[in-house]
């Protein structure tokens, strides 16, 4: 696995439910549109947390159909209970994914011991390549170097989406285990993870600024630094706007404003403001000013 994938947003129809004609028109604008080397179904942007095992076994489907021939596809199998997470393993198998990334157990607060047999347990199982989920922010579990690295010596544990800001660490990692298919979680930071080292980026703002980020990849492949940078700073004032008003609903504003119907976000979440949509016209324009 290496380059540039698209954490997709996925559309919902208003009753919550997922929406295919839009869930579709956000895969094509990835794929057709930004170039996405892969997809990435049912994490964070996609508002899994949010849904049914049965809606992301649905979303895992329309994603491997839409997507079919274009892009790589993994997915988030990401659950509660084991038995939900092999379910999830098993469909994208079946469907044709090339690996599935799995967050830490949470809530409970489990031990370092607890969370690497929980890792070792699902990869054990599951007929696909597994990545760690590395993201403390939300699962607030703090991987050490050790943890990592006895995790990345498992046959089926490929990698790490490394949702974190401690590049030490992933520096650490990333000498010890010169194999592993690591990618930054974080796209303002993608010159400086590729220069470290890392495969490429699973990226939520990419549903805007694919077609940069695929640019800067292409850059650094080519050794031309200066434009890779030039490349990080377009991706970075799109952040910049985007966290003004808040990401998540600004980002589905910013895509309805390209004709790529996605809906709302998904309750608990509050429907997307004028605010939001104002600035997702913004940054649409932004985006056609700048070859995005």
């Amino acid at each position: 696995m290496q380059g540039i994938y698209t954490a997709i947003v996925t559309a919902f129809k208003e009753d919550g439910s997922v929406d295919e004609a839009g869930t579709r028109a956000v895969i094509r604008h990835s794929t057709d549109h930004c170039r996405a080397d892969g997809i990435f179904v049912g994490g964070t942007m996609g508002e899994r947390f949010k849904m049914t095992t049965k809606e992301v076994k649905d979303l895992l489907r329309i994603a491997a159909d839409e997507a079919s021939g274009k892009a790589d596809l993994a997915a988030n199998i990401t659950a509660l209970a084991d038995e939900e997470i092999l379910e999830l393993a098993e469909e994208a198998h079946r469907l044709g994914y090339t690996a599935a990334a799995l967050v830490p157990p949470v809530f409970h607060g489990y031990s370092q011991e607890e969370i690497v047999n929980h890792y070792l347990y699902i990869a054990d199982h599951i007929p696909l390549p597994l990545l760690v989920y590395v993201i403390p922010s939300f699962s607030k579990v703090d991987f050490t170097e050790e943890m990592l690295v006895r995790l990345l010596e498992h046959p089926n544990i490929i990698g790490l989406k490394y949702t974190h800001n401690d590049y030490y660490l992933l520096d650490r990692v990333r000498v010890r285990c010169p194999e592993a298919s690591i990618f930054t979680g974080f796209d303002d930071v993608l010159l400086h993870a590729l220069l470290m080292g890392t495969d490429g980026a699973i990226g939520g703002t990419f549903n805007l600024t694919g077609a940069f980020a695929k640019k800067l990849y292409e850059a650094v492949k080519a050794g031309d630094y200066a434009l890779a940078l030039r490349y990080q700073r377009k991706i970075n004032d799109v952040e910049d706007m985007l966290n003004e008003t808040g990401l998540f609903p600004t980002i589905k504003a910013a895509l309805a404003c390209m004709e790529v119907p996605c809906g709302q976000l998904k309750r608990p979440s509050g429907p997307v403001t004028e605010a939001q949509i104002e600035q997702g016209k913004r940054i649409c324009e932004y985006l056609k000013r700048n070859g995005g």
